[in-house]
């Protein structure tokens, strides 16, 4: 053998004889607990190990405790339940709306009525800066009444733009400085993908607008809004999400540009991640990421286009007419800008820009699968994830197509607590919203709040309740995989995250209860004891204690 070769040899066994020796050592270590990894490999453990952003070991306390060193920081759960990260696959943060948004009334709910506003309003003038804006939230009460326009709330505030919107925020009515303020003439034309209210007999606004009518108000609204008060209203989130044990977010603001997203959210400083997702308001609106380097916590992807509304306004798209309103909703995207902005989805990488459609009622549905099986073949689509957002109205002869495209449903189960029933009729309301269902016909799903406040206890809870349709309601182990786990498949990160594994991203919380012992009704009142993103305890309630 060569000197030289002889020597590298020598040095080679030295090399592995020292690794071995050295094994490595935990930078935390959290132990004497009851762990739930979504791993479908090893469901349950007892202890787990961290190094730098990363978990190290999953395993009984001997397996894991034997990683600890002289620095280790190790932590007794004593019984506690740990869990993954909780990952909001849906949320609208409320960032960026006017000082005087009002506190709602009996929301969710019919809200409160067109009385009521105008009296919230007629409160919000006494202390408003002239041309301030004033935003109410109403429901069906102030919705369905024919006098709710632009002309009431010109008798309460003629020298401040108002806009009352739905607290499913599909719905809209401003008044007429309001309609001055946004640069809208008193006979313009419909936006795309909505419609603006018109006086009878004529062709003057009213001051209602609806589906993408209302988004363009949000987005005029929100562009008022200074980038320095946006950041600040982020950063406060922060620490009421990682007290809920939320560790990443999936974000479409309604309004926001993806450019001013980027732009705001590479300022905020944010203790989770944050998934930006885009929402345009037309079909040349530009969705590219100007994103050089992703940050750490931040990235940008996705393109959501809402096909229908919701059963509050009576705008979800149904096959069938409304059991206590006439129509059958409303389809706001047309198939053919529908098919176009799947076939430019298809020219970039599949987890670059996914494709998500609100979805509703069973009639947008059939549009979003129609148009996917005109475009491309399903091996095609399943590479993509596309995401069907709520998915309410998602009917058996929906199933085998969904498997089979590869679509992910991300339901948001305060839905299931509202009652429709009247606006649906019995028949249909009963087998609305399946969560059962799809797991048993191999349709993947996520969870979400939909909400500008997130809390993943109280929607497990309705996910495990599911009040007016019990036999669709999940286990708590389903539950939690689907706000985790499947949370991250419908962002194409599971392999990063979502579970505690070896190898993955430390991101978990330690729960004040164990969700999955406790009865379901106290589900709502957990919170988390510590939340660790990336290996970093970013919330410590001080439960914890620390053994040397």
């Amino acid at each position: 053998m060569h000197k030289w070769t002889f020597i590298s040899f020598l040095a080679l066994i030295s090399f592995s004889i020292g690794a071995a020796q050295a094994s490595p050592r935990a930078d935390v270590v959290l132990h004497g607990g009851k762990v739930f990894t979504a791993d479908t490999q090893g469901p349950w453990a007892e202890a787990v190990a961290i190094r730098g952003s990363r978990v190290l070991a999953v395993g009984s306390d001997a397996e894991v405790r034997a990683l600890e060193g002289p620095n280790t920081l190790s932590l007794d759960l004593q019984g506690r339940l740990v869990v993954p990260g909780f990952n909001d696959a849906h949320t609208h943060l409320a960032v960026g709306l006017p000082r005087l948004t009002l506190p709602p009334i009996n929301i969710p709910g019919p809200g409160p009525t067109l009385n009521e506003a105008l009296a919230q309003v007629a409160g919000a003038v006494a202390i408003a800066e002239p041309g301030e804006w004033i935003v109410v939230t109403i429901g069906e009460a102030a919705l369905f009444d024919p006098d709710t326009n632009r002309v009431a709330l010109d008798s309460v505030a003629p020298d401040n733009p108002v806009l009352l919107f739905t607290w499913s925020s599909h719905t809209g009515v401003v008044n007429s400085l309001g309609i001055e303020t946004l640069g809208l003439t008193e006979t313009e034309a419909d936006p795309f993908g909505g419609t603006y209210g018109r006086f009878p007999g004529t062709d003057v606004l009213n001051g209602v607008a609806n589906e993408y009518g209302l988004f363009r108000i949000f987005r005029e609204i929100r562009a008022q809004a200074p980038d320095e008060l946006m950041i600040a209203q982020f950063e406060a989130f922060s620490p009421l999400l990682t007290q809920l044990g939320i560790t990443s977010i999936q974000e479409m603001t309604v309004g926001l540009t993806r450019e001013r997203s980027e732009r705001v959210l590479a300022e905020a400083d944010m203790a989770v991640r944050v998934r930006s997702m885009c929402v345009p308001l037309t079909p040349q609106e530009s969705c590219r990421s100007r994103q050089r380097h992703p940050l750490r916590k931040v990235r940008s992807s996705g393109i959501k286009w809402l096909l229908d509304g919701t059963p509050v306004e009576r705008s979800a798209a149904l096959r069938e007419p409304y059991a206590d309103f006439p129509g059958d909703g409303v389809l706001n995207i047309p198939t053919g800008n529908l098919i176009r902005s799947l076939r430019r989805s298809l020219a970039e990488p599949p987890a670059r820009n996914p494709i998500l459609f609100h979805t509703v009622g069973d009639r947008a549905i059939d549009q979003a699968l129609s148009a996917m099986e005109s475009v491309a073949p399903a091996p095609v689509w399943r590479r993509r994830r596309v995401r069907l957002e709520h998915g309410d109205l998602l009917q058996q002869d929906h199933l085998a197509r969904a498997r089979r495209l590869g679509l992910i449903v991300v339901q948001n189960p305060t839905h299931l607590a509202l009652d429709l029933a009247p606006a649906l009729g019995p028949e249909r309301a009963a087998a609305a919203q399946p969560l059962k269902t799809l797991l048993d016909n191999g349709v993947s799903l996520a969870l979400a709040s939909d909400g500008a406040f997130p809390n993943p206890f109280v929607d497990i809870f309705l996910a495990v309740f599911h009040p007016f349709h019990p036999e669709e309601a999940l286990t708590v182990a389903e539950a939690v995989t689907a706000y985790t786990l499947g949370s991250a498949t419908a962002e194409f990160q599971e392999k990063r995250k979502g579970s505690l594994r070896r190898g993955r991203l430390a991101d978990l919380a330690v729960l004040s209860q164990d969700i999955f012992e406790i009865p379901p009704p106290a589900i709502p009142e957990t919170v988390s004891l510590l939340t660790v993103v990336g290996g970093e305890i970013v919330w410590d309630s001080g439960a914890l204690a620390t053994q040397p």
